[in-house]
């Protein structure tokens, strides 16, 4: 972000509650922030699990949710900078856990999946207690590092899956200067580079010259009814 706003780029925080088109309703020309209006050229939808939400105002497929915990810790700078992913035994089966150092020395820890009903605000999310519990043996298991005195964080988030597994890459159908970015599941934080050089070239020159996309053209699956996401 801080480097975005460096090279001109404006953050703008809000709600979006529409797409602004032309008169032939058929391209974007912005979108409906808060009840006011931001002009664009291009819309981006890259909104993880909430990318969902989308699907009110265009062509979409569906993108679900799924609930991993994770738990922070602080180790400073006795990890090494790098990420494992590891298979941990637990009553006879293996559980596929993932380590992450950071450089501000902290350390992510993750396994575990549920499904949950996703929380129209992201910041009403919240772990399950028993899954927390959980992770928190398997890490102190996995090294002295991860001791309860230093634990920052016991959190959890939503990953967007897709129907077949695949992102959500590129121009949405039926529009133009629309265009999708997510559904990465637990690959996101590898592929959010690819994907966003990707993305800045297609909306900026018309296609890609680094990555193909095409596997993840949004076209490929049937778009999502709107009257679904009605509030009941």
């Amino acid at each position: 972000m801080n480097a975005a706003l460096a090279e001109g780029a404006e953050f703008r925080p809000g709600q979006v509650t529409g797409i602004m088109r032309d008169a032939n309703g058929t391209t974007a020309t912005g979108v409906e922030v808060d009840g006011g209006i931001v002009e664009a050229d291009a819309v981006a939808i890259a909104m993880g699990p909430w990318s969902l939400l989308a699907a009110q105002w265009m062509s979409l497929p569906a993108v679900y949710g799924q609930r991993s915990p994770s738990i922070v810790y602080d180790t400073g700078t006795d990890a090494p900078a790098d990420a494992l992913f590891l298979e941990y035994e637990e009553n006879g089966s293996a559980v596929s856990i993932e380590v992450f150092p950071r450089a501000d020395g902290s350390t992510h820890i993750t396994a575990l999946s549920d499904i949950a009903p996703l929380p129209l605000d992201p910041a009403a999310v919240t772990p399950d207690h028993d899954a927390i519990a959980r992770l928190q043996t398997m890490s102190e298991r996995l090294s002295p590092l991860f001791r309860s005195e230093r634990i920052i964080a016991r959190q959890a988030c939503f990953r967007p899956v897709t129907q077949d597994g695949l992102p959500l890459i590129g121009k949405v159908p039926q529009s133009e200067g629309l265009y999708v970015a997510t559904g990465h599941n637990v690959w996101g934080i590898l592929n959010a580079p690819a994907t966003g050089e990707a993305m800045a070239q297609l909306i900026a020159e018309g296609a890609t010259r680094n990555v193909d996309i095409s596997p993840f053209d949004p076209a490929r699956l049937a778009p999502l009814d709107p009257s679904l996401l009605q509030a009941r």
